[in-house]
C-alpha cells in the first residue's frame, strides 16, 4: 500500500497493489456538489496515468444532515465507484468536559 503517491498529475491518495493489480482510491471531505463531480474527473486522470480501468472515490460528509451515496459510473471509459459516507459527530465546542466535573 502506498499513500500520497506523486504522479505527473498531482498526488494520488492511496494505491494498493494486490496480486499484481493496482487499486486506486481517492479520498475527500465533502465540499459541495461541484467539487464532488470535479474530483471524479481528477480520479479518472489518475487512472489513465496508471493504466487502471477502475477506481474508488470515498468522500466523508461532515454536514449537519449528510447524504449517503453509492454510485458507479463511467467517465472517459473508466469505472468510478463513489461512496459518500456520513460522519456523525458533535462539534468539539458542543462536547462537555466530563473529566473535571466529578
Amino acid at each position: 500500500m502506498h499513500i500520497e503517491v506523486q504522479t505527473g498529475r498531482g498526488r494520488m491518495d492511496i494505491i494498493i497493489t494486490h496480486n499484481q493489480q493496482k487499486h486506486i482510491i481517492e479520498t475527500k471531505i465533502w465540499r459541495g456538489e461541484s467539487r464532488y463531480q470535479a474530483s471524479k474527473k481528477q480520479l479518472a486522470a489518475y487512472l489513465r496515468v496508471e493504466g487502471v480501468t477502475e477506481g474508488y472515490y470515498i468522500v466523508f460528509d461532515h454536514r449537519e444532515e449528510p447524504e449517503p451515496r453509492e454510485e458507479t459510473e463511467t467517465i472517459e471509459g473508466l469505472t468510478i465507484r463513489s461512496y459518500v459516507i456520513p460522519v456523525m459527530q458533535e462539534a468539539p465546542s458542543n462536547v462537555q468536559n466530563t473529566a473535571g466535573s466529578q
